[in-house]
């Protein structure tokens, strides 16, 4: 038997504990995984496409009066969903919000919320809980200790890009000893992702695995992106060489705007670099101990990305470019469970 460990990293209030399902290890049972991951996502997404509605932004006068207050740079146009950052001292948050039974919680409002940055409360000038498109980088670990397993990881890729909307992009990325950008940029193409998803290859043993290399690539090429992001990392967690380095891209993670998926599969022990990952960034780690429960950890990553709340405000304490700043968001319900990213990093 075979433990599949779901973290969900809640920090706030956190009324879930870890997820642990025994099932029993056997390639017989793929067929039923992938027809669960395939109707629990489809549902997901299906009933998040009727509930999702758009909330009222502010109104002119009071973004100007927010700028107005911490407007000692130029304020850029910020589209709804959009995040930046560095130029515009905006800061923006994706959230969710579950209760007791872990189901999403969809019907808050932007005064069901209150956020503060380093213990000082902060005014909320964006709000939205719209099902806008995101951007996906999926990487893949094809090293070649995954060479018995990787049809189930295709198919379990496969059916993952199978779900999103005419309006997401993916890049599929493979990775062992190189760095495999299949098609080179984001596509909305089922078709051509399926196709580019079966072209993965696992790599020679001896060519070791750049595991920083590939976070690395994934966070640079989402960027340029704007709206949603994610990475969805599928590894076993082991990194041979590379140029980037574990510190490195944690930081990058920390200060960039894409929510981190990190699938850790295989016998090895937890691995705490993929922890941090999802940690900073506000995702999730999953522990798949059998190759075949992967699917598992696919299911509710599609629907979750749709049940974002994005919270945004300008932030007041320009002086301190380059810091950490602690963020801790709350909400005016009882036995809810928030997640979302406990700090980021503004670049100087």
């Amino acid at each position: 038997m075979k433990d599949l460990v779901v973290q969900h990293s809640l920090r706030h209030d956190p009324l879930s504990p870890p997820l642990k399902l025994n099932l029993p290890r056997s390639r017989r049972m793929i067929k039923s995984f992938i027809n669960s991951f395939l109707l629990i996502v489809t549902l997901g997404v299906m009933v998040n496409a009727q509930t999702a509605s758009p909330n009222p932004s502010p109104t002119p006068k009071e973004i100007k009066k927010d700028q107005a207050a911490v407007a000692t740079e130029p304020v850029e146009e910020v589209g709804e969903g959009d995040i930046i950052r560095v130029n515009a001292n905006l800061v923006s948050v994706p959230v969710i919000v579950m209760n007791r039974d872990g189901q999403y919680v969809v019907d808050l409002t932007r005064s069901d919320f209150r956020i503060f940055e380093d213990g000082e409360e902060q005014r909320i000038t964006h709000f939205s809980n719209v099902d806008n498109p995101f951007s996906v980088a999926l990487l893949i670990d094809t090293s070649g200790s995954t060479a018995p397993f990787l049809g189930e990881i295709k198919a379990a890729a496969k059916t993952f890009v199978g779900q999103l909307l005419p309006i997401d992009k993916v890049l599929p990325v493979y990775f062992h000893g190189e760095i495999k950008s299949l098609g080179g940029s984001l596509v909305n193409d089922s078709k051509l992702l399926s196709s580019a998803i079966d072209q993965m290859q696992p790599g020679p043993i001896n060519m070791g695995t750049r595991l920083y290399d590939a976070v690395d690539f994934g966070l640079d090429a989402l960027r340029r992106e704007s709206g949603r992001k994610a990475i969805i990392l599928l590894t076993d967690g082991d990194n041979t060489w590379g140029k980037a380095t574990m510190k490195g891209t944690l930081r990058d993670a920390d200060e960039s705007d894409a929510i981190i998926y990190a699938v850790q599969y295989g016998d090895g022990p937890p691995q705490e670099y993929l922890q941090q990952l999802a940690h900073k960034t506000g995702g999730r780690y999953f522990k798949a101990g059998d190759i075949n429960l992967v699917k598992q950890s696919f299911a509710g990553v599609a629907e979750e990305l749709r049940r974002q709340y994005r919270i945004g405000y300008y932030a007041k304490k320009l002086d301190r470019r380059g810091d950490q700043r602690k963020i801790v968001v709350k909400v005016n319900r009882k036995n809810v469970a928030i997640r979302a990213r406990g700090s980021y990093t503004d670049s100087p």
